[in-house]
């Protein structure tokens, strides 16, 4: 997953039409705040290579999510596995106390009892944890039109990265991680989708595939940066295909959705060939 945070507007110069004709609609007073969220969803859109019209998109999403506070926001999406993606979800909360008899409307009385375990100051900040992890999880449901936040369970209320289920859609995977954030909270959620019932043949996506080959990467990343597949080899340098090095991580990026995989930016800056960046894609000597 990608998360981009802004608290910068986007330039009223660049916004499409449709995007002028959402803000117009608003009242004066929401459209700061919508500009910056916008600003940091078309920047994420941009290194997904989905369409960066925001008003394209419409939550809850498969695959991204958007959350703000005052003056700041957070947009998140998936990069790989969107496959079995059944949707997504982020929120991001400022630094601040909830109310005690709150926990009653979001925390079910097994969470309730792990958080009154803990010594009263730290109390407040995994309340305020929590209601990230069970808004995101809200998010990633895309039948949240029926449910509430008490309807999101964590496995493990202590964990920060952990799962979770939905009662309303026991089959249904949920999975959560959250994080420290410029004095604030920050969780993402994904759904997945429930495997097929014992007995049930496997469905196309998930039966074997053949093996992927150097050629296969070549042709995606000829087609990524409009350059001729036929100069492509495996001793070609990345800087000799570009000079940007924001091409190469939208490369990066294209090379991970496309072919269902995921490797760090410590491994990316490890490698100077086409052929080591195919390993990392998954080609095998």
């Amino acid at each position: 997953m990608l998360a981009v945070w802004s608290r910068r507007p986007l330039a009223m110069n660049a916004l499409t039409p449709r995007e002028r004709e959402r803000l117009a609609g608003l009242p004066p007073r929401m459209r700061g705040q919508w500009l910056i969220s916008r600003h940091a969803l078309r920047v994420l859109l941009g290194l997904l290579g989905l369409d960066r019209d925001t008003t394209a998109h419409t939550f809850p999403h498969r695959r991204l999510s958007l959350s703000h506070i005052d003056g700041a926001a957070v947009a998140a999406g998936a990069v790989t596995g969107t496959a079995a993606l059944h949707g997504f979800g982020v929120d991001l909360e400022a630094e601040r106390a909830l109310r005690v008899d709150t926990s009653r409307f979001f925390l079910d009385p097994r969470e309730r009892s792990w958080l009154a375990s803990l010594p009263e100051d730290d109390r407040a900040v995994h309340r305020l944890r929590l209601w990230t992890v069970k808004e995101a999880l809200f998010k990633a449901d895309p039948d949240n039109h029926r449910t509430v936040l008490l309807d999101y369970a964590t496995a493990d209320p202590a964990a920060r990265c952990g799962r979770a289920h939905a009662r309303p859609h026991p089959r249904i995977p949920f999975g959560y991680t959250s994080a420290r954030l410029h004095r604030g909270h920050l969780s993402i959620a994904a759904a997945t989708r429930p495997g097929p019932p014992p007995c049930s043949p496997a469905p196309e996506s998930e039966r074997p595939v053949p093996a992927l080959t150097f050629d296969d990467v070549a042709e995606r990343i000829s087609a990524t940066l409009s350059i001729p597949v036929a100069g492509l080899t495996p001793d070609t340098r990345l800087r000799e295909l570009a000079a940007d090095s924001f091409l190469l991580v939208e490369m990066a990026v294209d090379l991970q959705e496309e072919f269902d995989t995921v490797f760090t930016q410590n491994e990316l800056r490890e490698i100077t060939t086409l052929g080591e960046l195919a390993g990392l894609v998954g080609v095998r000597p």
